[in-house]
């Protein structure tokens, strides 16, 4: 993950995906083991995965979940969108719902490669750095570090300065009658040994001493040279007597090889040449194989829907021959039919009662007709006569 998370950085993972979503750069342990929301570590493997599959097919549609895709979902489209950019390691989708672990920072060192591939980034050859460059480099540093503690000390040994100034002329007189005597007595330190330890292990760590180099340095060089070559001379000629016979040795064994190797070709040619027929046969045989499950599997799934049509026709035939064999229909028409009769019987007896109600009607409407003729008739003839018989007065008057 290490390694990854360097790539990372070299595909400029801060500005184009913490900053565009927000999130903080990751640690060096982020993917390899558990923390305490899951959740997050599993958004964030996610949003990883979807930013450098858009940095490798330039296409943010490659690999995008959905809102409501659950964990499960996710973990197999992503193993899909890996394989389709030729991810060849095997492990359960279920590893990555993790998002942590080996499995996981596998995918990404693969993820991280492939984005690194897809910009044609090319790693460099190291530069090395001379060991004596090495060694000045690192004297420096500790030469600007010392340089800020010893400030600090020459500070302090000011101050101590400042109280010893203070007593050195007190003591020069006592010096200079030391100095006259020492010629003739033996010398006796006046410094307390306690505190000049105390001193000591204040001061001598920050002491360095430099090896300065010497010009005639290359002379012991070539001096040392001589001297190894002269002991290499030697030992090369205890040891080239041994070399040689080893050498014969390795030779021989190595003819010897090449021998029954020779043989146990000439031995096993047969057998070679029946192995690769068997095994050509073998191919044929499982291509044969793999042809009839093929057909095997497409009859099965033909006789599958066959056996449903000749269910679904035998239940059709079931009903109908139900239905021929069942008699209540014709019962039921039958009830019907004397039903029908005592309806039409009662109807047509009613129709008759209301044609001789009809019929009565005419007829006394056809009397009280003559009736009121007769009546009339003779209204008119009794008007008749008596105009008859006016008329006849009138004339018996007129005449005489």
């Amino acid at each position: 993950w290490e390694g990854a998370l360097e790539k990372l950085k070299i595909l400029n993972y801060e500005v184009g995906f913490c900053d565009a979503r927000g999130k903080k750069p990751f640690n060096r342990i982020h993917f390899v083991f558990p923390i305490a929301n899951t959740s997050q570590q599993f958004d964030d493997f996610i949003s990883l995965c979807e930013w450098l599959f858009s940095e490798i097919t330039k296409d943010t549609n490659f690999f995008k979940r959905d809102q409501y895709d659950d964990p499960n979902t996710v973990a197999n489209k992503l193993m899909l969108a890996l394989r389709q950019v030729d991810f060849r390691l095997s492990f359960p989708a279920q590893k990555l719902r993790q998002a942590n672990g080996e499995n996981v920072c596998s995918v990404i060192e693969f993820l991280t490669d492939k984005a690194l591939e897809t910009m044609k980034f090319k790693w460099n050859n190291p530069i090395y750095i001379d060991a004596d460059q090495m060694d000045e480099a690192l004297a420096n540093d500790d030469e600007e570090e010392d340089e800020d503690q010893i400030m600090d000390d020459i500070e302090e040994e000011d101050l101590y300065a400042e109280d010893v100034n203070t007593d050195q002329n007190q003591m020069h007189d006592l010096n200079e009658s030391i100095l006259d005597g020492s010629s003739r007595q033996i010398l006796h330190g006046q410094i307390d040994p306690i505190e000049w330890k105390i001193e000591l292990e204040r001061v001598g760590q920050k002491l360095k001493t430099q090896q300065v180099s010497s010009t005639n340095e290359w002379r012991a060089h070539v001096d040392q040279t001589i001297s190894s070559k002269d002991s290499i001379d030697k030992i090369l000629e205890e040891t080239k007597g041994d070399l040689n016979a080893t050498n014969h040795d390795v030779t021989d064994e190595l003819n010897r090889l090449k021998v029954k190797e020779r043989y146990m070709n000439s031995q096993f040619t047969v057998l070679c040449n029946n192995y690769k027929e068997i095994k050509q046969k073998h191919e044929e045989y499982e291509t044969r194989s793999n042809t009839t499950n093929e057909n095997v599997a497409k009859y099965t799934n033909e006789l599958a829907e066959l056996t449903e049509k000749l269910e679904d026709l035998k239940d059709s035939f079931d009903s109908k021959d139900n239905g021929m064999h069942d008699t209540s229909p014709l019962v039921r028409i039958k009830t019907a039919l004397q039903h029908l009769k005592s309806e039409i019987s009662m109807y047509e007896l009613r129709i008759g009662v209301v044609s001789h109600s009809l019929l009565a009607a005419r007829v006394n409407a056809a009397n009280r007709k003559r009736i009121v003729m007769s009546k009339n008739a003779k209204k008119r003839h009794g008007k008749n006569r008596k105009v008859l018989l006016s008329n006849k007065n009138d004339d018996n008057s007129i005449g005489p």
